[in-house]
């Protein structure tokens, strides 16, 4: 299985950090996101990876290279303007193939273990499983609920935690010219057909989207992380 990884984006909320600096490769103790993201995914023998990018796009690739320091593959997906979370694996699907896939997005901060929940739980029929997790402060009403397996809009929601395994299936229904979307598009069209799983994820989880965010992360991480 190959997995992608999403860092196109701005980090408009953390201008102050990211002028500079993208998103993911701010350090959360002695790694940064990115790195820390992709040497979880080789730990589960997940070793040829796509990431896209767009802001200091050439940053992110001098520091991270082709992979090999991680014992991965990197394929870089490069976007003059951000296409959003949709339109960046869209673009990307030819690298990725046929066969389903693990996307995670580059600013949050995760257990190695969520990974292997959504392995454990992938079944070939599913055009894609959604990882859920514990609804945080800044999202407090949640994005879905799981009603048998599936993802709805049912109540209690929880939040997407922005990490998942899709197939190129997922994609067939989306209209080719429009080149940039978010992937909650992708996400409604199969929930209205009763055909997006998800799977519920207990650990601790951020996305570090906020200045805010980033000090609770690091704070977690300072205290914890080593237990």
């Amino acid at each position: 299985m190959k997995a992608m990884i999403l860092a196109a984006g701005f980090g408009k909320r953390m201008k102050e950090v990211t002028k500079k600096l993208p998103k993911s490769l701010i350090s959360i103790g002695d790694k940064t996101l990115l790195e820390r993201t992709i040497e979880n995914l080789v730990t589960f023998g997940i070793k040829e990876i796509v990431i896209n990018v767009s802001w200091l796009s050439e940053l992110i690739m001098s520091q991270i290279g082709d992979g090999t320091k991680y014992g991965a593959k990197i394929h870089w997906s490069e976007e003059v303007h951000p296409l959003e979370t949709g339109g960046g694996i869209y673009k990307a699907l030819d690298i990725l193939g046929n066969k389903p896939f693990i996307t995670i997005n580059g600013d949050i901060w995760i257990k190695p273990q969520a990974i292997k929940l959504l392995l454990d739980n992938y079944k070939v029929h599913m055009p894609g499983l959604l990882l859920l997790a514990k609804n945080p402060d800044h999202n407090s009403q949640g994005d879905f609920s799981i009603e048998s397996g599936l993802i709805a809009y049912e109540t209690p929601r929880h939040t997407f935690a922005g990490l998942s395994i899709l197939s190129k299936q997922l994609f067939e229904l989306h209209d080719p010219s429009i080149k940039k979307f978010p992937l909650i598009d992708i996400f409604n069209l199969w929930i209205e057909k009763k055909d997006l799983f998800g799977i519920y994820y207990q650990g601790p989880w951020f996305d570090v989207g906020t200045k805010e965010r980033l000090l609770e992360c690091e704070s977690y991480v300072r205290y914890f992380e080593d237990i």
